[in-house]
């Protein structure tokens, strides 16, 4: 059950990203990305009403990731504007990360964007790009037991050098055979303009805990994960705020956090987001509502 600390609102500790929604300039060249690449089913797609696909790691889990065609072919590399930093891919153990390295690095034949690797203390990380330019991690925890603690009780993240050489030892003889079962979309990183105020909406709006600052970054999360939602500053502070959904711009169109599947969980978080002067649209199983770069999220059962 969410709670309240002091007053303050506390999200539910079984609160997780459910999925990612995207909109990218060609839907089939990006499903030939993720179905054919990354390895994640195709569970439907719908041209009524604009072109839309759903895509998970198989026909029987929810989906993880919504493409939309989107109107406007504007590069997400060429946006100067709040929205999507990367989001991420969690996968269940350490030698899917080393099966998925290996074949990205040395199957796909260049046709893969690489940003780089890198361990955070946390997990370890490897760092892509969609055909649209849309920032991709895919990586694996480390035991909750392996994470340290820093001196103001926060979580210690670090970026440094992957061991790449020790992963790749882990690749199974089987190799990449597409997203297993297990996988999760494990947090969203995001632009903003203001820290200050994308605390205030993501800690005591949506009752995440902060749980590690950074140089121009903040790090939320429910229920002690290293981090659900993370804010940057780091393309400036004078950047546009986020497309609205409906102008349909390359990039993020919005994030879904998956509430447990009781009607009051929803209630009090869509009550708390209406309590501080948020506009939700709200309907049987789902509130969205917009943080203060624009940037819709949508809270779901």
């Amino acid at each position: 059950m969410a709670t309240t600390a002091g007053g303050r609102f506390v999200a539910h500790p079984s609160s997780k990203i459910g999925y990612v929604s995207l909109n990218v300039s060609d839907i089939s060249q990006s499903l030939e990305f993720y179905e054919s690449v990354l390895g994640f089913k195709v569970l439907g797609r719908q041209s009524s009403a604009g072109d839309r696909a759903l895509l998970s790691v198989d026909n029987n889990t929810a989906h993880l990731l919504e493409l939309r065609k989107a109107a406007k072919k504007e590069g997400a590399e060429q946006q100067k504007r709040a929205g999507l930093y990367h989001f991420a891919i969690l996968l269940p153990e350490r030698k899917f990360l080393a099966d998925a390295l290996a074949f990205l690095g040395r199957e796909t034949r260049g046709q893969v964007h690489f940003d780089g690797m890198a361990d955070h203390s946390v997990s370890e990380s490897v760092y892509i790009r969609d055909p649209d330019f849309n920032g991709i991690e895919i990586y694996r925890d480390r035991s909750r037991s392996e994470w340290q603690v820093t001196s103001s009780r926060q979580i210690k993240m670090v970026t440094e050098r992957l061991d790449t050489e020790g992963l790749l030892a882990q690749a199974t003889a089987a190799g990449w055979k597409g997203m297993p079962a297990g996988t999760t979309i494990g947090h969203v990183h995001l632009h903003v303009r203001d820290l200050g105020r994308a605390m205030q909406f993501y800690s005591q709006i949506l009752g995440l805990g902060l749980t590690f600052t950074f140089p121009g970054a903040y790090f939320f999360a429910a229920g002690g994960y290293h981090h659900h939602v993370a804010t940057n500053t780091w393309l400036g502070q004078n950047i546009s705020a986020a497309a609205l959904p409906e102008e349909a711009v390359v990039g993020l169109n919005h994030f879904a956090i998956k509430v447990p599947d009781e009607k009051e969980e929803l209630g009090r978080a869509a009550s708390n987001l209406l309590r501080h002067g948020v506009l939700v649209s709200q309907e049987q199983n789902s509130a969205t509502g917009r943080d203060p770069d624009g940037i819709t999220v949508k809270l779901y059962r």
